[in-house]
């Protein structure tokens, strides 16, 4: 008698071989651009962060009827850390009142972050800025360094960025304390409500 021989229901070890293979070559196809979007995802994450202090270093200027500054530092935030511009940490504070006793203290500051040098994210930005207590940006002087409101309509400007990422980011700030984030690599249109202005 003839016995037919069945398979059984497995894989072979060639079929095993080719779909890790084919799983290593698409794995590899996917890395650089989870590479790409990690770093974007990073520049996102700090531009939204310092968008959001700037909101509420105005907001806090306008509630307390004082300035309040932002300051950009490239040492730990804190309410005495120097000034400087395209610092990757920042910190938010009020100044005291000028007829009053009040000194700057650790109960003036209003927020701090590292976010930006945590995420290796480059900001290009000055070293301070500063809101009135109508929350429109305002001349002041600290530590050294000084806040100058423009004099006409063009923005601050503060350029997020990253090795690695796609695009880079900007967090503008117009004299009249509107504070906007978009994408520096299109220009403001009806089709790209996210660019920058020209």
């Amino acid at each position: 008698m003839l016995r037919i021989a069945r398979r059984s229901g497995g894989f072979t070890l060639i079929e095993l071989m080719v779909t890790i293979t084919l799983i290593a070559i698409l794995m590899l196809l996917a890395v650089p651009a989870f590479g790409t979007w990690s770093a974007d995802s990073r520049v996102r994450s700090a531009a939204e962060s310092l968008q959001n202090a700037l909101r509420l270093a105005q907001s806090s200027a306008v509630a307390r009827s004082r300035t309040s500054m932002l300051a950009l530092t490239s040492t730990s935030p804190a309410y005495n850390a120097t000034p400087v511009a395209g610092g990757s940490s920042w910190y938010a504070i009020l100044r005291p009142l000028s007829d009053s006793d009040e000194t700057y203290s650790s109960s003036s500051l209003i927020a701090s972050a590292t976010v930006a040098s945590q995420y290796g994210v480059a900001i290009s930005g000055p070293a301070l800025l500063c809101f009135s207590s109508l929350g429109q940006q305002t001349t002041a002087t600290y530590l050294g360094s000084t806040c100058t409101a423009p004099t006409d309509d063009k923005p601050v400007s503060y350029t997020l960025s990253r090795t690695g990422a796609a695009r880079s980011l900007k967090v503008l700030v117009y004299l009249g304390g509107r504070v906007r984030m978009c994408d520096a690599a299109k220009t403001l249109s009806d089709i790209d409500p996210d660019g920058c202005p020209a």
